[in-house]
């Protein structure tokens, strides 16, 4: 009688243990999300953080399931600790997939967008806005007059945990493959290297918004460098002033309060170009420049007539004119 009763109790524990098998073989195998979005975004900030102490705060905001069962999992395979980097979690990871990824440091890449006309202080708090580092320690490897020159707008594919450094020799590399053989052929036939055009975009860009009138502005300036002329840019005069006086109004008008001041960006104040770019530039304004065919203009005024737009001249005399015009049309519209 005692072996009919143990029967059914071992049955029973077996099926168990089946059902138990079939469990946790269920959530080892499925997905580690609870909402099906793709591509969630975890960034683990520091070297080593607890494994088990992530996954309960996934779990406390509704990315992950059976945070306690992944971790017995995590435990289990001996991943007690996350490296530090980001990584993605998507409805196609699996859980042993997902605490590899963790423990090893199997990092997913971010994609860092770099925008045209961005001044530097700009462009380096867009970047500790995004990368966990200091602001200083980019400026350092980042901000830097070389590094600064060679920034290429584009959306950068970039490991998160990127050290300063290697962000600086990831856009380097970006630099290298824009500044090809022909590019370079360009620059050289107009008698510039490539971080010269770099700079002169810059200022060609902040002088008109016009991508038809850029390869004549930046003409304009390759004569006057050629002659060893001033560059005389309003653009550079303005960034020199708001450099020193970072609270200052909006300026309308360029006055020679502005074009005085003593700063090395000033181009009416120093001979050539400045010592890097006033702002990032776009590729489509780079190769406008490169288009640029010095015929010896030397003056520009911006044109009341056409908005946005510039008359060019040779002659200092007609520049005066064209420059009366224009002041009056400023006086006209209380512009001061």
């Amino acid at each position: 009688m005692r072996s009919k009763n143990i029967f059914p109790l071992i049955l029973s524990l077996i099926l168990l243990g089946i059902v138990s098998l079939l469990m946790v073989s269920n959530i080892v195998d499925s997905s580690i999300q609870t909402n099906g979005r793709k591509n969630i975004s975890i960034f683990v900030p520091t070297e080593g953080t607890s494994i088990s102490e992530l996954l309960d705060s996934l779990e406390s905001v509704g990315e992950i399931k059976y945070s306690y069962a992944t971790s017995i999992l995590a435990n289990l395979k001996g991943y007690d600790s996350a490296r530090f980097g980001h990584y993605k979690l998507d409805s196609t990871l699996g859980r042993i997939q997902f605490l590899r990824k963790l423990n090893f440091g199997y990092e997913d890449p971010i994609d860092f967008s770099i925008k045209g006309y961005r001044d530097k202080q700009s462009f380096l708090r867009e970047l500790k806005y995004v990368f966990p580092w200091s602001l200083d320690s980019l400026e350092h490897y980042v901000g830097s007059n070389d590094s600064w020159t060679h920034i290429i707008p584009n959306t950068y594919e970039i490991y998160w945990s990127s050290t300063p450094d290697e962000i600086s020799k990831r856009i380097q590399r970006e630099f290298d493959a824009f500044w090809g053989s022909y590019r370079r052929r360009k620059a050289e036939e107009l008698g510039l290297s490539p971080n010269e055009i770099m700079i002169l975009a810059s200022i060609s860009q902040a002088e008109t918004k016009a991508m038809d009138e850029l390869p004549r502005v930046a003409a304009l300036y390759i004569s006057r460098l050629r002659i060893g002329k001033r560059l005389e840019s309003d653009p550079t005069a303005v960034y020199a002033y708001r450099d020193i006086h970072p609270e200052s109004d909006i300026i309308r008008r360029v006055s020679r309060k502005i074009t005085r001041i003593v700063h090395p960006y000033n181009t009416y104040i120093i001979p050539g170009l400045p010592p890097s770019p006033i702002a990032t530039v776009d590729p489509a304004v780079i190769d406008a420049v490169l288009r640029a065919e010095p015929k010896g203009e030397l003056y520009m005024c911006a044109d009341p007539n056409r908005i946005g737009y510039h008359n060019f001249t040779a002659s200092y005399r007609e520049h005066l004119i064209n420059s009366s015009k224009y002041h009056r049309s400023l006086n006209r519209r209380k512009i001061h």
